[in-house]
């Protein structure tokens, strides 16, 4: 089985090119769902809870972004969590003789989970592109900033990547870049 990672910064078009993946009939896995199924643990709950004092996703969202300690404190509780459940979900795809999985993981490189995939495809756009796709989800520009710096440089990411989409264009001519490296990913 072939694994495959999808990154690129926030607001760069992942969702959006893991769907395409999907729609191919390619097992898919997204690290945020992950996550969002993370918070729902009793024990997770709690430990995050004690973390920022509250469990409002909100509030800890604009927490994580304002105070750097803060994030590496919950990205130290939740990341060893996240691998071990991708790493469940390879050896249930693999029983089921899958070919091919791609998985969305945002903070690939941050997180230096990068070797546990054979390829890696980023999907990059221009910081401003960035802040406007964020502002269309009710970000202001200072917090859309403050996400974006969060993340290691689009540029930095490409440098690492076996592939590259540039999502700056329509989303046609994204989709006509992740069918290229599909088909040489299925060579």
């Amino acid at each position: 089985m072939i694994t495959v990672a999808l990154t690129g910064n926030i607001a760069s078009g992942k969702s959006t090119l893991l769907k395409f993946f999907k729609s191919r009939g390619i097992a898919t896995v997204d690290a945020d769902q992950i996550v969002d199924s993370l918070y729902r643990r009793p024990g997770v709950q709690e430990n995050i809870s004690s973390l920022f004092g509250t469990f409002d996703r909100k509030e800890i969202a604009s927490m994580a972004f304002s105070f750097p300690q803060k994030r590496k404190a919950l990205e130290e509780l939740l990341h060893p969590l996240v691998v071990a459940e991708i790493r469940k979900i390879f050896s249930k795809l693999a029983a089921e003789d899958q070919k091919l999985v791609v998985v969305e993981v945002p903070l690939l490189f941050e997180a230096g989970l990068s070797g546990m995939f054979d390829r890696v495809i980023v999907v990059h756009a221009k910081r401003e592109k960035q802040v406007e796709r964020l502002a269309a989800h009710g970000l202001s520009r200072e917090q859309a900033l403050a996400r974006i710096d969060s993340q290691l440089p689009s540029d930095e990411k490409v440098k690492k990547a076996d592939f590259a989409i540039d999502n700056n264009g329509s989303i046609e001519a994204a989709l006509r870049q992740a069918e290229k490296i599909l088909r040489e990913l299925n060579g």
